[in-house]
């Protein structure tokens, strides 16, 4: 058997402790989202959001406003 990368090991150690089994597809599902999902999320992470106006007037159940309907 082939020694775990890190990201399979954090992927069931972690899902592990939930209780929750984890096969080699699973890890594959994972692995891949992450290298679609990854880049964007780390950037996500990494900006400077400081300067970013809160959205006061929030509602998950509708579309976001235009700067002119708010």
């Amino acid at each position: 058997m082939a020694a775990a990368d890190a990201f399979e090991t954090w992927v069931r150690t972690t899902l592990e402790r939930y209780g929750l089994e984890v096969d080699d597809v699973d890890v594959a599902v994972m692995r891949v989202a992450d290298g679609i999902y990854g880049p964007h999320r780390d950037a996500l992470m990494a900006a400077d959001l400081s300067g970013v106006v809160p959205e006061h007037t929030l509602d998950p159940s509708r579309a976001p406003l235009g700067e002119d309907r708010r």
